[in-house]
């Protein structure tokens, strides 16, 4: 083998350091004339860019349900679901279970008027749902800041009057609901038995269901959705509106017993298409679909009448 002489190796792999024949006082700095001919860098400030999205935020005001199945956790689940953006101002605590509540601590009112003033100084919901207020000073809190702040598209769910017929709320609870919160609201969604107890209308068919309606109009410059679910064999809804349009929409009962916070899911979806812009009778017939869609996903759940499965879209 004939061995390579140094000079047939390049310089390259002969030395790992750089050879130069300038003076080692000018190694690793420019010339002059490099100097001289260099032009300043430039310093480009550019911001990395991500991708955007939005949804239509949404307000629920409601009270608290530790089960998970109606309240403020019904709420937000259905908002979520049906492709809004969900906030919360809650009116109290509850201790329940799908066998029945065992206690209940009202929100301070300071304190839920900061919870709405927080949400509306920040990110102003398109649409408002209300759900259940026992206390007179809570609606009162409720009507103030929402009067301020020029709540749209508020769809106020209330909660008075269990199936059976009872009182969930004293009378002066309900006068001030009636008179403070009715008057702000685009849509109320009395049960029957709540729809009774606000008309005097003893309803017992498809006439004195839209009769109620008609009345609640009237009585309070609200449109009134009458819900069904309550009374026949059937699941159909009334909405009177204050134009004197009525509408009806026919619905299937589901043989679930699961049916805790049916009215809560409903007048949650109903509040989330208003803020996608739906039309009041477009938005009540897609939240009726949305709710049947829950229903008849069986969940069952706990040891009484169990929640619906919210999510059962992306099941």
């Amino acid at each position: 083998m004939v061995p390579l002489s140094r000079c047939s190796v390049p310089a390259f792999i002969r030395s790992p350091f750089h050879h130069t024949t300038q003076p080692a006082r000018n190694q690793g700095k420019p010339s002059r004339k490099q100097v001289k001919n260099q032009r300043p860098a430039t310093r480009l400030n550019v911001m990395p860019t991500h991708a955007t999205t939005t949804l239509p935020p949404v307000l629920a005001i409601s009270g608290s349900d530790s089960s998970g199945g109606a309240g403020m956790q019904a709420d937000l689940k259905t908002m979520l679901a049906n492709g809004v953006f969900g906030m919360s101002a809650i009116t109290a605590l509850t201790a329940q279970n799908t066998t029945g509540v065992r206690s209940i601590q009202d929100t301070e009112p300071n304190i839920l008027a900061d919870q709405i003033d927080a949400v509306f100084e920040d990110i102003p919901p398109l649409a408002v749902k209300i759900g259940m207020v026992s206390a007179t000073d809570i609606i009162d809190v409720i009507a103030d800041r929402l009067t301020f702040h020029h709540a749209t598209n508020v769809v106020l769910d209330p909660v008075m009057v269990a199936t059976s017929g009872a009182k969930l709320i004293s009378d002066d609870a309900i006068a001030a609901l009636t008179s403070k919160l009715f008057p702000l609201a685009t849509v109320i969604t009395p049960n029957i038995p709540e729809a009774q107890v606000l008309t005097g209308i003893a309803i017992d068919d498809a006439d004195s269901m839209e009769q109620a309606a008609r009345d609640l109009v009237e009585r309070y410059g609200c449109a009134a959705l009458v819900k069904g679910g309550h009374h026949t064999n059937d699941a159909n809804d009334v909405l009177a509106e204050t134009g004197g349009a009525v509408t009806w929409f026919e619905g299937v009962r589901v043989d679930n017993p699961n049916t805790h916070g049916t009215g809560c899911t409903l007048s949650s979806a109903i509040a989330s298409n208003l803020a996608k812009g739906e039309t009041l009778p477009e938005a009540i017939r897609h939240a009726k679909e949305y709710l049947t869609g829950a229903l008849n996903a069986m969940l069952d759940l706990g040891h009484g009448s169990g929640p619906m499965d919210h999510l059962w879209k992306d099941r």
